[in-house]
């Protein structure tokens, strides 16, 4: 068995057939460039693959994120306006199931409530 998955490796490397992984190394890191162009440069963005979505964290100043924090709805504008547009080169990369979701992190803490379905965002439009 163990033999079988070395050969479809190989066969792949030597095809440049790009494996699951280097996919979705690949969609982690275009979504990356398009929050660090399109989010306030002050903001700091990580991007990581979390239960099948790619999760995007935003880390304003603190100052700033505390004011956000107790305005929610500036705050959910704010994440909203940063989802990639219809027709972005990042939904090419993602299977129907999969989405990008965006949430605000202050003094390293976060709430489910918080987040934002970029795909729902779409779909909603």
């Amino acid at each position: 068995m163990k033999w079988a998955l070395v050969l479809i490796a190989f066969v792949e490397t030597l095809l440049g057939v790009p494996s699951v992984a280097n996919a979705e190394d690949t969609a982690l890191g275009e979504l990356k460039n398009h929050l660090e162009q399109k989010a306030p440069r002050h903001w700091q963005v990580h991007v990581r693959w979390r239960d099948g979505v790619l999760l995007a964290s935003f880390m304003p100043p603190y100052h700033e994120a505390f004011d956000l924090w107790y305005k929610p709805e500036t705050l959910l504008q704010k994440m909203s306006d940063l989802c990639p547009e219809r027709g972005a080169r990042i939904w090419d990369m993602l299977r129907e199931d999969q989405d990008v979701v965006l949430e605000p992190t202050v003094g390293g803490k976060t709430t489910v409530e918080m987040r934002v379905s970029c795909r729902k965002r779409l779909l909603a439009d």
